[in-house]
């Protein structure tokens, strides 16, 4: 069996699985790669904590059968454990696969996580909203969530094989990842291009990422979300999703699109709701405190996985030959913003009624700003939207992400900024230097 590449929320999920006895809960797309962190954890369980075999114990319920014994009831489960050889007299780990096939999976976890504290559950689930409709409150306080996002580049890297560039980037040593600029570029621009699955970035062909993601497209967003939510006009909802993906990176106008599709706003609203509930896309909101100069609703668009996106534009071409290469930047910047975004952080756009604009603002612990700008520098020059922005609000850190260039100690007095927070600070990096101890 091949060795499963490592990801980087194994270890918080391992620490929590370890520390307390609360039901944890996995959610993400399909292909995400959220049974290879089940099996991840198991592994982890069985290798590095010495856990005994029949201590634990992964179920698909995707297995009609297997299904039908879960829907049976708590006890029939228990019974089917000890049939399956677990041991009860000690801690036992019990994983299950896409709960959301389950009837009620809501009361039975409720039972099990109370009455059988000698189980810790880890479950996972590809539909946030039918996660949160079986579940109901029963189990408030009871559960601890982790959304699994594809790969940040990092990881992407990673996976390549590449673990000195993953090294570099992780640390944030530019002094050593200068020298692979070349490299980091390229793999970047495959990163955009193909997206963060986790099989994408280890099929070797163009041509069987294309297949794959096609397959993806099809299965997933064209088949099982139609069915899981009874999409009644599936011409429709198709064209919707066809005119999302070309408006990724951009906000949303209610109006035109509806007209565009022939449907209700309503019924818009239900299929937005329906694809950020299926993790397809996310929809950001203007961050303003003033509501007479800045723009207050409109929300931003941009999808979870950029490979999907440019299948379904049908555009896979390099990053030199297209014209909406700023915009698909922008979109994995916000992927690997939104992966490493901290518990408090929350991410926005902001823009004012004149068109100044910041393409980020997260607002948690501190405040900070950025703006993708895809293209070469030779010195560090910051536009008047970005001006604007910084002395507006004096944010903590104002990020600037180019292609190349790289800057860390700006002087504020000479940019024209005295008078500031003493916190503020400005850099410019590469776009695929976004690395965490950057963010």
């Amino acid at each position: 069996m091949k060795r499963l590449k490592p990801r980087r929320i194994v270890n918080k999920i391992m620490d929590r699985l370890l520390k307390g006895n609360d039901l944890i809960v996995i959610l993400g797309a399909r292909q995400v790669g959220k049974t290879s962190i089940m099996q991840l954890l198991m592994d982890g369980l069985l290798q590095v904590e010495k856990v005994e075999r029949s201590r634990v114990f992964y179920f698909d319920l995707e297995d009609m059968n297997l299904l039908e014994v879960l829907n049976r009831g708590v006890e029939e489960f228990i019974a089917f454990l000890k049939a399956s050889g677990a041991d009860l007299k000690e801690r036992c780990f019990v994983f299950l696969d896409e709960i959301q096939y389950m009837e009620n999976p809501s009361s039975f976890l409720k039972i099990l996580v109370d009455h059988h504290k000698e189980i810790s559950v880890v479950v996972s689930g590809s539909s946030s909203f039918s996660i949160r409709s079986k579940f109901k409150d029963s189990l408030a306080g009871r559960k601890r969530i982790f959304e699994i996002y594809p790969l940040d580049f990092g990881e992407f890297v990673e996976f390549k094989d590449r673990k000195a560039l993953a090294g570099f980037w992780n640390t944030a040593n530019w002094e050593k990842a200068r020298f692979f600029e070349g490299d980091f570029l390229r793999y970047f621009e495959e990163y955009v291009i193909f997206g963060g699955l986790p099989k994408v970035s280890l099929i070797p062909s163009r041509e069987e990422k294309v297949e794959y993601l096609k397959d993806v497209v099809n299965s997933y967003i064209k088949k099982d979300i139609k069915d899981l939510f009874r999409i009644d006009n599936p011409y429709a909802f198709n064209r919707v999703i066809k005119l999302l993906a070309l408006h990724a990176g951009n906000s949303i106008n209610f109006s035109n699109l509806t007209t565009i599709c022939g449907i209700s706003r309503r019924t818009l609203e239900r299929y937005l709701f329906i694809l950020e509930s299926t993790f397809v896309i996310r929809l950001i909101n203007p961050f303003y405190t003033n509501k007479i100069k800045e723009v207050t609703k409109m929300p931003k668009l941009y999808f979870m996985d950029t490979g999907i996106r440019n299948i379904i534009v049908g555009d896979l071409n390099s990053l030199g030959e297209r014209r909406d290469s700023g915009s698909l930047v922008e979109n994995s910047v916000f992927l690997m913003l939104l992966a490493s975004k901290g518990p408090l952080d929350e991410i926005y756009y902001w823009r004012t009624k004149a068109g100044a604009e910041m393409d980020f603002v997260l607002k948690g612990d501190t405040l900070r700003g950025y703006e993708v700008k895809y293209r070469p520098f030779k010195e560090a020059k910051i536009s008047r939207s970005i001006r604007s922005f910084i002395k507006e609000y004096s944010p903590d850190l104002t990020c600037i992400c180019t292609k190349n260039f790289y800057q860390d100690e700006i002087n504020m007095d000479l940019m024209g900024f005295s008078g500031l927070n003493n916190k503020s600070k400005i850099i410019f990096l590469p776009a695929f230097f976004l690395s965490k101890e950057k963010r």
